[in-house]
């Protein structure tokens, strides 16, 4: 998997940054435009028939204002697995038809943040004022943890750094299988590699330029034996490929990776707010995953009725479960009840295994 970038956009306190000159030079961009801020560059590429599609080969590199380090929203009531977000990055190079970026950024360029370490300085404030606690977290939220790098050079920081901050479980995920500058790089006992999964087809047609499903085994593999720890998130599932697919995938994984590699797998069945459906259509026209019929949840997303996903998830409960009968398994976006119903612990008792 190559990710190509046509151009980087320059804001104002990118131009003369050491950081910026460094990205520049390692993913040689046919064009390098100058712009005021990230507007601008929206501007600019909305002279194209797909703004977005054309912003997931274009950088934007500049300062950002906001909060890098912030708890993982959720609906209340869903169950909380105590998942914290680092931004380094918004905007990912990968284009799945389902993806929630589509409709949520408000930027077309992929923003890469040249204020690195004011995340950092965050992540200690953070540790100062709550000593001894232990959190999961990790970049893999708006942004893929791993497909822009090595060229970016975030993810190796972000490993050197919580090697030092043993409380964090610190989680690259991606769909990426690119992988051979962590073989070199070493494992670290707090960090976790993990991968978003999908059995060959829907990765095939739902899933535009991400590695395929064997590369990313075969990557988890490698890294596991060397001595990694490695998860995995079925996340999100798409039933419309059926569930044998998903079953065939447990199997796959189960053969490639030892279980007591695992450090975790999610389940979360496929939902997303109303505004993407049409986008998903437009962008997306010969994609499977709106063939099913969906209802407002709690939280006003669209999701398949409660029976459908219990069953489903139900059945890889039990599938990975023959394999390991102490897999850490945890449901996204999901009520408290029924996590508690499938998993056989209470919430609180999962949050603290995840953060370990």
């Amino acid at each position: 998997m190559t990710i190509r970038i046509k151009r980087i956009f320059l804001s104002p306190e990118a131009r003369r940054d050491q950081r910026a000159e460094g990205i520049i030079q390692r993913f040689h961009p046919g064009e390098i435009i100058e712009v005021n801020d990230v507007l601008a560059a929206n501007q600019f590429l909305e002279q194209f028939h797909d703004p977005i599609a054309e912003g997931k080969q274009s950088l934007w590199l500049g300062k950002f204002a906001g909060t890098f380090f912030e708890p993982c929203p959720c609906t209340r009531d869903y169950f909380r697995c105590g998942y914290w977000i680092l931004s380094p990055v918004a905007g990912c190079p990968l284009d799945c038809s389902y993806c929630i970026l589509q409709s949520y950024l408000t930027a077309y360029p992929i923003q890469v943040y040249l204020n690195f370490e004011d995340l950092f300085a965050e992540v200690k404030k953070f540790e100062k004022a709550h000593p001894g606690k232990k959190i999961r977290l990790g970049t893999g939220e708006l942004a893929d943890s791993l497909a822009l790098e090595p060229e970016l050079g975030y993810a190796r920081s972000l490993i050197e750094f919580f090697s030092e901050h043993k409380n964090c479980a610190f989680e690259l995920k991606t769909k990426s299988a690119r992988c051979d500058w962590l073989l070199e790089l070493g494992p670290q006992k707090n960090t976790v590699v993990s991968w978003s999964v999908n059995p060959a087809p829907a990765v095939e047609q739902e899933e535009k330029g991400a590695a395929g499903i064997e590369d990313r085994l075969n990557a988890a593999r490698e890294l596991s034996e060397q001595g990694w720890r490695v998860g995995f998130h079925f996340d999100p599932i798409l039933p419309e490929y059926g569930e044998p697919a998903y079953l065939d995938l447990v199997e796959q994984i189960f053969k490639q990776v030892k279980a007591e590699k695992i450090s975790w797998i999610s389940l979360g069945m496929l939902r997303f707010p109303p505004k993407l459906k049409p986008i998903i259509k437009g962008r997306h026209p010969d994609s499977r995953i709106l063939c099913g019929e969906m209802f407002p949840g709690q939280d006003r997303k669209l999701r398949y009725l409660r029976p459908i996903r219990e069953k489903f998830y139900s059945a890889l409960i039990r599938r990975i479960r023959e394999h390991d009968p102490n897999a850490l398994i945890y449901l996204c976006m999901e009520s408290e009840s029924l996590c508690e119903k499938l998993l056989g612990a209470l919430p609180p008792l999962i949050r603290e295994k995840l953060a370990q």
